[in-house]
């Protein structure tokens, strides 16, 4: 019966000493002495290791959860921003081939009005030359009408060439 009582004793303080052992102490990973292993199992130490390591597991998934869907969401942005320079840049092409346009349609009038200039100017000096002439030589008034006549057509062609209505 003795030993019976001290058994009983003995199992009485590895359950006590399993209650005071931390969860800390119960590492699986480091060498523990027969009465540590017992405690850690009857204390639940090793429990609370496991418990710890999935609560830890499940917090990492929804970490990971979380990156995922902001690696989703900077995709969209990148494929957003993408989108819109091809865009961008699509506009800025047009708008440059438009002004190349109206720059190329612009030096033709230009191109144009200096040449239809330059007949005007040539015409008001033939005019000019034509009434000195004309007030030296004195020709008849019907002459006079019919040249003003040629060069008031003369002017009407170079204005509808320009734009102008007569």
């Amino acid at each position: 019966m003795m030993k019976f009582q001290l058994m009983a004793v003995a199992c009485g303080l590895i359950l006590l000493n399993g209650c005071a052992t931390s969860p800390q102490a119960c590492d699986p990973s480091q060498e523990a002495s027969l009465l540590t292993k017992l405690s850690c199992d009857a204390g639940g130490g090793y429990r609370s290791r496991i418990d710890a390591g999935e609560q830890q597991v499940q917090l990492d998934k929804e970490e990971n959860a979380l990156f995922r869907d902001i690696q989703r969401q900077i995709a969209e942005q990148q494929r957003a921003t993408r989108d819109e320079l091809r865009v961008t840049n699509q506009q800025q092409y047009e708008l440059e081939r438009t002004i190349e346009h109206l720059m190329v349609r612009l030096q033709s009038r230009s191109q144009d009005q200096l040449g239809l200039q330059h007949q005007l100017n040539a015409l008001a000096q033939q005019n000019n030359a034509d009434l000195a002439t004309s007030g030296a030589e004195k020709e008849s008034f019907a002459e006079r009408q019919a040249r003003l006549k040629a060069l008031q057509e003369q002017v009407d062609r170079l204005q509808q060439s320009l734009g102008y209505a007569p």
